[in-house]
């Protein structure tokens, strides 16, 4: 969780907003360029490729435990 955090931190989430029950688009409300980034660090970091422009509005620690059931 501590290096999806920082994720998010690094494409301009503010660190108070960052919490395990936010849901990326309802409450972070990321855009666009902000998704498209936050996939392809997952990818990069992890090797894990996980849409998020599906219907799914992933929690963070639904994203956490699919990055962990990955490893």
């Amino acid at each position: 969780m501590e290096a999806l955090t920082q994720i998010l931190r690094d494409i301009g989430v503010e660190a108070d907003d960052i919490r395990a029950d936010v849901r990326l688009r309802a409450d972070l409300a990321l855009d666009s360029t902000e998704t498209a980034s936050l996939e392809l660090e997952l990818e990069r970091r992890f090797g894990v490729k996980v849409d998020l422009w599906d219907a799914k509005d992933f929690s963070l620690s639904e994203l956490g435990a699919l990055i962990e059931a990955a490893a």
